[in-house]
């Protein structure tokens, strides 16, 4: 008999999370009987994907009494956990992809943590963000780093099924794929289209996605309709035939537990622009593959943008595209041990 899997995440919409529990159930749907909780849904789309690979619930509708072998919490705050309380899981995972705070994460979230039988981040600097103190060493033993799985192939096979039309700029073409909130770091976005407009050069930044409250997103587009150089694409269930045609893949976010939009830019051999949020240094060579932005230090953005224009050949020729199939396998296999455990197994993940 299969295990059960039951992967608990309050609201899908398109984002990296939802994609990343995706992912991951294409690789094991064969193995376990998987089982997709949720309390609101905007993405028909990515629910009907879902139900190919298990069985998706909305829980609001249906709080039947469950009984799974593992129960993955796949957000981090407290409150969702009374929200799925009739859930009775012989192991509780959570698989965070958050960072504490100074960034993102509520530090009065982290005694949920302490509830968990493992503690599942998705990069190094993510986890290196939990602060220690609050945890005993036999807790410490139960924290692990899992990369997002990445569906390689289907990013390369849906960038060659169309070519928009798009109005590309001479010089310089740059995409960014991400949601319209603060924390994307928009208003970077601003500061450098500025530094590239007093260099008098030809550019385009186009803006692949939406925002999820609308005075947020209002705002970010009141910034930024003024820049004709500026054009917002809106949300795209495609986007990758969009960054194939650019020279660069941009996130000037505040911080990031991991950057998909960066590990996808990559698969397609494209340079990246990102600012230095701790995890894009496990993805980006500073000079090498991109450019990365020193957040803070706003004196620097223009020497950043001369760089970016005029290295625009060298990153390319540096930025071949990215094999990510040996991180996929570990991380599957790292998956499955955790899944073919028992609550109290001491267990190392290779």
């Amino acid at each position: 008999m299969k295990k059960k899997i039951v992967f608990y995440y309050p609201d899908i919409y398109v984002g990296g999370v939802e994609m990343a529990i995706l992912n991951l159930a294409k690789r094991i749907y064969k193995d376990y009987d998987l089982y997709f909780f949720y309390k609101s849904i905007a993405n028909l789309d990515l629910a009907k994907e879902l139900n190919k690979y298990g069985m998706a619930r909305n829980i609001m509708t249906d709080q039947a009494p469950f009984e799974c072998d593992t129960l993955v919490y796949c957000s981090l705050w407290r409150e969702y956990e009374d929200r799925i309380s009739f859930v009775k899981a012989k192991q509780k995972v959570l698989w965070s992809h958050a960072m504490v705070p100074p960034h993102g994460t509520r530090f009065h979230d982290l005694p949920f943590m302490r509830k968990m039988d493992r503690v599942i981040s998705v990069s190094n600097a993510a986890d290196k963000s939990i602060p220690r103190f609050y945890y005993t060493n036999k807790m410490l033993e139960r924290f692990y780093v899992i990369n997002n799985i990445v569906n390689v192939d289907e990013i390369l096979t849906k960038a060659d099924l169309e070519t928009p039309q798009l109005s590309l700029a001479k010089d310089l073409n740059i995409c960014t794929v991400a949601r319209l909130s603060h924390e994307k770091g928009w208003h970077r976005v601003k500061l450098m289209c500025d530094e590239f407009i007093k260099m008098g050069i030809d550019f385009k930044w186009f803006i692949i996605g939406e925002g999820y409250f609308p005075e947020e997103t209002n705002k970010i587009h009141a910034m930024l309709d003024k820049y004709s150089q500026i054009e917002f694409l809106g949300k795209q269930m495609n986007p990758f035939p969009y960054v194939k045609q650019m020279d660069y893949v941009a996130l000037l976010s505040e911080y990031e537990s991991w950057g998909l939009a960066i590990t996808e830019g990559k698969i397609l051999g494209k340079p990246i622009i990102c600012t230095d949020f701790p995890s894009a240094y496990e993805q980006v060579e500073n000079d090498i593959n991109g450019v990365i932005i020193p957040m803070k230090h706003y004196n620097k953005y223009r020497s950043c943008a001369y760089r970016i224009y005029n290295n625009k050949k060298l990153y390319a020729s540096r930025a071949k595209k990215f094999d990510f199939e040996k991180i996929n396998r570990q991380s599957v296999e790292k998956w499955k041990t955790i899944f073919d455990s028992e609550r109290g197994d001491k267990i190392e993940l290779v």
